[in-house]
């Protein structure tokens, strides 16, 4: 019995060590569609050459939710020219970068000029890091 007992406390301490060693869990950031029509989403980051890069359209439809990278930023709108209230938090970081109204990758998209010569235009991506976002009809 004391053997047994001797395992089992070994076997603890294994786990609790084998817990202490686990990496940082992935931070992400999520927006969650609680507007009655579907929301097309764009999102840019900074590549590794610390281009910015922009690409859309993903369509989130009522109810749903999209997880990203917490060093994504993003765009949504309900439909060509239609954009949902966001809300605003001290930590949101707001960039001007371009969305085109096609499919689109667009590399250099703080760039005015690369957004013109693709027939885009300059909208406000909002940086929220790991925030849950919920977009919902205004009151």
């Amino acid at each position: 019995m004391k053997k047994s007992f001797t395992i089992f406390l070994l076997s603890l301490a294994a786990i609790a060590l084998g817990e202490g060693l686990k990496p940082n869990a992935a931070q992400a950031g999520e927006t969650c569609n609680y507007i009655n029509n579907s929301l097309f989403m764009a999102q840019a980051h900074l590549n590794q050459d610390n281009v910015w890069v922009a690409e859309g359209w993903w369509r989130i439809d009522p109810g749903d939710c999209v997880v990203y990278s917490d060093n994504t930023s993003t765009f949504f709108k309900i439909q060509e020219d239609v954009t949902p209230p966001r809300p605003t938090t001290p930590q949101a970081v707001a960039t001007e970068l371009c969305v085109v109204n096609d499919r689109f990758i667009v590399y250099q998209a703080n760039n005015p000029g690369a957004c013109d010569s693709q027939n885009g235009q300059m909208m406000t991506f909002l940086g929220l890091g790991n925030q849950r976002e919920i977009l919902k009809e205004p009151n």
